[in-house]
């Protein structure tokens, strides 16, 4: 019998959650101003003279698909000029831009789903031109679903060579099957999918030619086998990013890709994640924020494999996470050897409940498998029900852990609350290493009282035991929650997607 786990997550904090790590929608310029009329006779000049309707075709399209697409659609009326511009221009089209707004402004109206649907419609019949990104999130994907207009819609993004798609099902019921036509846009180079039932892909093309030039794929809160991961996977050669959001599944995933940069699971859980080939895997983000785990025998195992190039990883939970590396489950007295170390990394997060003894137990068994770690990021996360704290002597008594003793320069601590146990962690951290530049502890959230508190307590630090000459020591009381969030999770232009 599988074991009891649960997700504290309503549907309307789900919606919210997809909705928030969906990408923003197209750059364009919302609430531009439209080129007037001219008020001057043909070909007359003066200041009403229209030279924007002079300007060569290519650049018109060009500045009409940088406008709101209800917006774009009207420049049809300005003049004969501008009446095939828009249906040739490049479309860009965010439904939510179609929208109704108050008659004084502010906020739009409730949705209409039925109005927004019956527009997209429209907007696909007129346009004739290529297609650059489309954001769906306003659709009654039910109604269009049953009245053949996702079909259609899907047909004409293939004809029309869309390069960005988001499609989100709403409003309700979520696990809507999804066309396999989905599968025929080759020309897609980021693709979203959210509150879908994924094709069955057994018997469907497969190969790098289905979709030779997707770099992005993300799968949010869909209902998907492993297998049909296997098939996108093998389909799409030059992938980079795979994310899975709000995904709650029985069964194990396994990664192939000789291309993928970064995986990520946000809000997702499932029995095993098995990184098997990724050679190019550069970050591999994990964060459960609302994982509630009944039976404590549950573990997500997280298998590591053939990954030379991970630099980050994050975040561990000893709590959920049975880490294996090279075939080897690493448990609190694991003897570490070459093949269960993981050099390449070198920025790592763990997220911990210092007050349960065998969780905080593994930190040390954690950091020997990364023998290279440079920056080290703990989340102290606050137990319900505490079962044996460890003192400094346990920290003491810890053996040689390499990475902390000889290649860590940085340490964040985040959710400091003052308690010690998380002060004898501290204090290890500092008598230990010994190439250590900087320790940056966070102040949890509370009131000013708590954060005098937390900070006299942290005052007995400065008079601690240093392996290193020069460690700069940092206290931060931070208005909020943690800045960490799935869009710097999930941008591989940032170095380090834990810091603040």
């Amino acid at each position: 019998m599988a074991p009891a786990v649960t997700m504290e997550m309503g549907l309307k904090e789900l919606m919210r959650v997809v909705l928030t790590c969906l990408p923003a929608g197209p750059s364009a310029t919302a609430g531009g101003s439209l080129p007037r009329p001219s008020s001057s006779p043909r070909g007359g000049g003066g200041a009403g003279e229209d030279r924007i309707s002079r300007l060569p075709a290519a650049v018109l399209r060009d500045i009409v698909s940088r406008l709101p697409a209800k917006d774009a659609a009207r420049t049809a009326a300005l003049s004969r000029r501008w009446r095939r511009v828009w249906a040739y221009a490049p479309l860009v089209l965010d439904d939510s831009d179609l929208l109704a707004l108050p008659a004084g402004g502010g906020d739009p109206k409730p949705i209409q789903w039925y109005a927004v649907t019956d527009a997209v419609s429209r907007i696909f019949i007129d346009h004739r031109g290529p297609i650059r990104s489309v954001r769906l999130t306003c659709c009654f994907m039910a109604l269009a679903l049953a009245q053949g207009m996702l079909d259609r819609w899907l047909l004409r993004l293939a004809a029309g060579g869309a390069e960005h798609l988001v499609l989100v099902n709403r409003p309700l019921p979520t696990s809507l099957p999804l066309p396999d036509d989905i599968l025929r846009i080759a020309s897609l180079r980021t693709l979203y999918l959210a509150f879908w039932r994924f094709p069955d892909t057994p018997g469907l093309p497969r190969g790098p030619a289905v979709f030779p030039h997707l770099q992005e794929i993300g799968l949010f809160h869909v209902d998907v086998d492993d297998k049909d991961v296997e098939h996108i996977l093998a389909c799409s050669p030059v992938l980079e990013k795979l994310a899975m959001v709000a995904n709650f599944y029985r069964i194990p995933f396994r990664i192939r890709s000789r291309s993928l940069q970064c995986l990520v699971f946000w809000n997702s859980m499932m029995n095993e994640l098995a990184v098997v080939v990724a050679p190019r895997l550069k970050r591999l983000i994990l964060w459960q924020p609302y994982l509630r785990v009944a039976d404590s025998s549950f573990r997500i195992r997280l298998r590591i494999g053939y990954t030379t190039d991970l630099k980050v990883l994050g975040y561990l939970e000893p709590a959920i996470h049975q880490l294996e590396i090279g075939g080897t489950i690493i448990e609190s007295g694991t003897k570490t050897i070459p093949s269960t170390m993981v050099p390449s990394v070198n920025i790592l997060a763990l997220k911990v409940r210092f007050e349960i003894r065998k969780e905080a137990k593994m930190l040390p068994a954690f950091l020997r498998c990364f023998p290279n770690v440079e920056t080290l990021h703990v989340l102290s996360h606050e137990a319900d029900e505490p079962t044996g704290k460890l003192n400094l002597k346990f920290w003491q008594e810890v053996g040689h852990i390499n990475c902390l003793e000889t290649q860590i320069t940085k340490v964040v601590f985040d959710k400091f609350r003052g308690e010690r146990y998380e002060l004898a962690f501290l204090k290890f951290i500092l008598e230990r290493a010994q190439s250590l530049l900087k320790l940056v502890v966070v102040l949890a959230n509370g009131d000013q009282a708590s954060v005098d508190e937390m900070l006299a307590k942290l005052k007995s630090l400065t008079t601690a035991k240093r392996a290193s000459e020069y460690p700069a020591l940092l206290a931060v009381a931070r208005d909020g929650d943690s800045a960490w969030c799935f869009q710097r999770a999930s941008d591989l232009s940032v170095s380090d997607p834990f810091d603040w």
